[in-house]
């Protein structure tokens, strides 16, 4: 789009930084486009190669689902922690959908604070809030099992909750049952293997980082010449046709290889610059990373968790395709037809999914108007000095809106 577009009308984000900015940002967009271009037609070449190697399968007709009484678990935490002189605040909040056919017939809705001192690293307190979250959902979860629920949807991967769960185990949890972050991190660790465990559970990940193609590419070929340097879901995107699924366990033979690819294709760079090393020991030491930060993050070996197959389903285009995980050898044909038969076009999810993440969602500014509304409690008490109050509640930073 050329300079001549009315700014207010069609950039009304754009039109708030400074003119200068703007057409700085124009130039930089059209310059990227060219780089884009150029990035896509070379790897024209390595996707037609994936093409070959990958196996697509359609989607077989079910109404089964028809039948079912379907759960779905959603929960959604502070955008932005309200960050006051006196503390850093967070919200969150989770929710269950249970849905007959299409039909709601139950729903509930559960909340939680956390407050956090305003010292030390910021994002151990970031990192709190969401496994606070996870665990209340992973809570929720465990007990809609219990409402003759024939499956149950979770949003996100059973353990993608792990990286960097070290940073909060010696921190303490307040106005929670937790005595510190290792108490609070082994109780979601443990919700979340009985989940995989019930044999109901399957987790809907939206949001893919995975780049196992890229690693079993290196890992097949010996060198990184092949690879894309995209995600699975951008490289699947390019290649699945309307009402095709992909699994990792017939393209890798294995289904928990994908945890170890992914790490290949992010650290191959790393151990290749010894030259000596032949690319089974690289992928040796890429497994063993992994395995390791299990052990680091969720204090339990990698065989507790990595319980699980990985899938992609593309139910509509142009939506892409979704990445979906069940325990393993769970029985595909009614879930397949279930996700193609209730599609959100528009997303290409399953509409209940999309009708649940959409009522738990935290508005933005949310936190900053409940961290308001305890200051308003706090000022009508006429035990506390109104000066102090002000200043336990002053924003951290008043340049900037939370």
């Amino acid at each position: 789009m050329g300079m001549g577009v009315k700014l207010g009308e069609e950039f009304t984000e754009w039109a708030k930084i400074p003119k200068a900015m703007q057409h700085q940002f124009f130039e930089l967009a059209e310059k990227e486009a060219m780089r884009t271009k150029a990035r896509l037609l070379e790897n024209q070449a390595k996707l037609d190669r994936i093409r070959r190697l990958v196996k697509f399968r359609d989607v077989s007709e079910s109404n089964e689902w028809k039948g079912w009484r379907v759960c779905v678990v959603d929960g959604s935490d502070s955008p932005v922690m309200s960050e006051r002189v006196g503390g850093r605040f967070g919200t969150y909040g989770a929710t269950y959908h249970i849905y007959e056919g299409l039909e709601l017939v139950e729903e509930d809705y559960f909340s939680g604070l956390v407050i956090d001192l305003q010292v030390g690293d910021s994002e151990a307190s970031k990192k709190m809030l969401s496994l606070l979250a996870t665990c209340l959902e992973r809570d929720v979860a465990l007990s809609c099992l219990d409402k003759d629920v024939d499956l149950l949807l979770v949003d996100g991967s059973f353990f993608g909750f792990r990286p960097r769960c070290r940073i909060i185990h010696p921190h303490k949890v307040p106005n929670t049952e937790f005595k510190d972050g290792t108490d609070l991190t082994k109780h979601v660790r443990d919700a979340s293997i009985r989940l995989v465990e019930s044999g109901k559970a399957v987790g809907i990940i939206k949001r893919v980082q995975a780049a196992a193609l890229d690693g079993w590419s290196i890992y097949r070929n010996g060198n990184d010449n092949m690879v894309l340097n995209r995600n699975d879901k951008e490289i699947l995107s390019s290649s699945m046709k309307e009402k095709q699924w992909f699994s990792y366990e017939s393209a890798f033979g294995d289904p928990i290889l994908y945890n170890y690819f992914t790490r290949l294709a992010l650290a191959y760079n790393r151990y290749a610059v010894d030259t000596s090393r032949t690319i089974e020991s690289i992928f040796k030491a890429c497994k063993d990373d992994v395995d390791r930060n299990v052990r680091r993050d969720l204090l339990c070996d990698s065989a507790r968790i990595f319980r699980t197959s990985r899938y992609f389903i593309r139910c509509s285009y142009p939506s892409p395709p979704f990445c979906f995980e069940t325990p393993i050898d769970y029985e595909l044909n009614n879930l397949l037809g279930f996700f193609v038969a209730t599609c959100n076009r528009a997303t290409g999810l399953p509409l209940p999914l999309d009708l649940t993440d959409q009522d738990i969602t935290m508005p933005t500014g949310f936190t900053q108007e409940f961290v308001e509304e305890i200051e308003a409690n706090l000022v009508k008490d006429p035990d506390l000095d109104k000066y102090e109050i002000a200043n336990h509640f002053a924003s951290l930073n008043p340049q900037k809106q939370e």
